[in-house]
């Protein structure tokens, strides 16, 4: 008979980025027949029996004096908001370089060419969601306006249902009148693009033709009943807490405390569009309406000439178009599409490579293996379901990071 052991989850379930955390928690868990959850609420924290009989805490908790609290019970701890760099704690996190990254490279494709972002001013996350998407730009020689008042998030936005206004909501407002025309304005998360959305509106600026709005966290409710859906990214939370319970369950096997050990991160799931991001922001009209084809073309075997033929113009004045805009050939921004949405459907892992190769419009597996190689520089491979660990962290070296000494 086994002992069992009862982990701690101090986590909000409101909204959809929690419940599918839990989720992603509860799913490793029923692999381990010892192991009891106890789902906890923050206030909890401060009674010293809460903790009686808990083997460990996976915990979505900000806030010093929570956290101080935590420490003291000195139970193995998986921090999955990390918003400090704290070597007690075992840290697991979106990644969110590849989330700035993802945002900056979809506006990019559609033709943006004025960007900003609105987010938490001295939150960790954000902060770093900035500096991946700003990065992105840059390197495409692109500037970045970035809402700069200061808004922390506390505990309340984790565990309180409502979708509260912004504190600062005139600068709110001011800083949306100040973008230009077409600007794709990137959010924190899906709150933060609620917000901009709801500022926009109220200062007669249209979304999506005359600001593009993207969050993160794609929380269908807040998403969808938007008085205009907004597109948003998947930060992959199943994922987060299906590797904040393997992590626990490796520091309960192992339960040295080395002086420090890597944040391991989990890389998103896939970019949802809605009507708040439905526009593409060039001219000619035509060169809009060659984009739309392409996207909704994706499983067929789209040629440049069936593009200028949809658009009605000349294979010479599409050529000169996709030059002018994107510095490349309209071959080569096709094959780029239909890559990144096969990149995309290999890692939710529910295709295998010869029916995403259908789905992205080749008639023949080899040629889109081919290509796939040739545009990433490896050959496509589908992922299991269960492999949620970004390209740098498997699941099968993670004991051994884990325990490393830094």
């Amino acid at each position: 008979m086994f002992a069992m052991k009862t982990i701690a989850l101090f986590s909000e379930n409101a909204r959809e980025y929690g419940r599918q955390f839990l989720k992603g928690v509860a799913h490793y868990a029923l692999g381990r027949p010892d192991w009891r959850l106890r789902l906890l609420s923050p206030d909890a924290i401060g009674n010293r029996r809460t903790f009686a009989g808990v083997d460990g805490i996976i915990a979505r908790i900000i806030g010093e004096e929570y956290v101080a609290q935590l420490k003291a019970t000195g139970l193995p701890i998986v921090d999955a908001i990390c918003e400090r760099n704290d070597p007690e704690l075992i840290g697991v996190d979106n990644d969110c370089t590849e989330i700035g990254k993802m945002a900056a490279d979809y506006f990019m494709q559609r033709g943006f060419r004025s960007f900003a972002y609105c987010g938490y001013r001295g939150t960790r996350y954000s902060e770093d969601r900035l500096a991946a998407y700003s990065t992105a730009l840059l390197r495409a020689g692109f500037a970045c306006a970035e809402f700069t008042a200061r808004e922390p998030p506390t505990n309340a936005i984790f565990f309180n249902e409502e979708a509260k206004p912004p504190k600062n909501k005139l600068q709110l407002r001011k800083w949306i009148a100040s973008l230009p025309p077409r600007t794709a304005v990137f959010c924190a998360n899906d709150l933060r693009a609620y917000h901009v959305l709801c500022a926009a509106q109220e200062i007669g600026r249209a979304v999506p033709n005359d600001l593009a709005v993207l969050g993160v966290d794609n929380d269908e409710l807040l998403c969808s009943y938007a008085s205009v859906a907004i597109s948003s990214i998947d930060p992959n939370a199943f994922g987060v807490g299906h590797a904040a319970a393997r992590l626990m369950d490796t520091a309960l096997s192992h339960p040295e405390r080395p002086k420090s050990r890597p944040t391991f991160t989990v890389r998103p799931g896939r970019l949802v569009e809605r009507t708040s991001t439905a526009v593409f922001p060039l001219d000619p009209p035509w060169f809009a309406k060659v984009l739309s084809y392409i996207e909704t073309h994706m499983s067929s075997p789209i040629s440049t000439t069936d593009a200028a033929r949809a658009a009605g113009v000349s294979q010479t004045a599409l050529q000169t178009a996709f030059h002018a805009q994107f510095g490349m050939s309209a071959g080569k921004y096709i094959r780029g599409v239909k890559m990144r949405e096969a990149d995309r459907l290999l890692h939710d892992g529910t295709l295998s490579v010869k029916e995403i190769a259908a789905r992205t419009g080749f008639v023949s597996h080899p040629h889109f293996s081919r290509t796939y190689h040739d545009h990433f520089g490896h050959p496509p491979a589908r992922q299991l379901p269960g492999r949620w660990f970004g390209s740098a962290v498997h699941e099968q070296d993670l004991d051994a990071r884990f325990r490393k000494r830094e």
